[in-house]
């Protein structure tokens, strides 16, 4: 399968018009992954707050305080 995907790319470099369709995906990729990494990071953040916020709210009911 590794070399159907290798042979795929050798060809379409090949190509000029294969090389700007390379081009532009590794660029919308590019874009996408800058653009999202912010609110990736932020989602983060407020899940592992929400999971200490229940983590200490499950002690307090376990514990009966």
């Amino acid at each position: 399968m590794l070399k159907k995907f290798k042979d795929s790319i050798k060809k379409s470099l090949l190509n000029s018009k294969g090389l700007s369709e390379l081009v532009s995906i590794a660029l919308i990729i590019l874009f996408v992954v800058l653009v999202a990494a912010n609110p990736i990071r932020n989602l983060g953040q407020t899940t592992s707050s929400g999971i200490s916020n229940l983590n200490s709210q499950m002690q307090q009911v376990l514990n009966g305080q």
